[in-house]
């Protein structure tokens, strides 16, 4: 496995850590995707941003996958950080994208449940929300661990090699009501809790929802 630039930056706590969101288009070749790689390539020159946070179909819509555009990042000089759903996929198909990103060397996650897929190709896409983000996060923290197989499966009864993510929670504690921010907070408890290693909030300029974000959290 490589160096995660991006997870020695944050445990370590001497700097301030930056990183950008970039959302991926329709399509595997164009201008939006062109545009991407040419910001991710000025930020690899400058040096001032820790990792590229990369979206996944966000809104519920189809995009090239994350994960294609992770590895041409990574490959640029810095550290991906892949917004993982839940949305579109069951947990066959969770754990099998899970095993190719840490094969391919993809350690930093962004894990969520997602937005309620939308349109897609002549018509609304079916969801599928086969796991939440708790039972997501508990099924990573076992792949960290070495996931052993179930007896009764094909190849049962082994434990897997260990896989090496590193994985952040979501919140938005930008809300107008006590009730909205409060469900947020407890979120994120329930998140720590089940083993979250970093979070990034939703794009914010409140001093004072930050201040009180900080409180909470300690």
């Amino acid at each position: 496995m490589g160096k995660n630039r991006f997870k020695e930056a944050l445990l370590g706590r001497k700097e301030f850590i930056y990183t950008v969101e970039l959302v991926p288009g329709r399509g595997s070749r164009g201008k939006t995707q062109d545009d991407l790689l040419k910001i991710v390539e000025k930020a690899a020159g400058a040096r001032l941003v820790h990792a590229v946070s990369i979206t996944d179909n966000p809104g519920g819509h189809p995009a090239l996958s994350p994960n294609v555009i992770g590895l041409e990042v990574s490959r640029l000089g810095v550290d991906p950080i892949i917004h993982f759903t839940c949305k579109d996929k069951n947990r066959n198909q969770i754990e099998s994208t899970l095993h190719s990103l840490d094969r391919i060397g993809i350690s930093n996650l962004l894990l969520m449940t997602g937005d309620f897929p939308l349109y897609g190709f002549e018509g609304k896409a079916k969801p599928v929300f086969d796991l939440d983000f708790i039972q997501l996060i508990h099924l990573i923290n076992e792949m960290n661990q070495g996931l052993e197989i179930d007896g009764k499966a094909p190849g049962g009864g082994v434990r897997l090699p260990p896989t090496h993510f590193f994985k952040g929670c979501t919140l938005s504690p930008f809300k107008k009501y006590e009730s909205e921010v409060m469900a947020q907070y407890y979120k994120l408890y329930k998140k720590v809790k089940s083993g979250a290693d970093f979070l990034i909030t939703q794009v914010g300029f409140d001093a004072r929802k930050f201040d009180e974000l900080l409180r909470f959290m300690r």
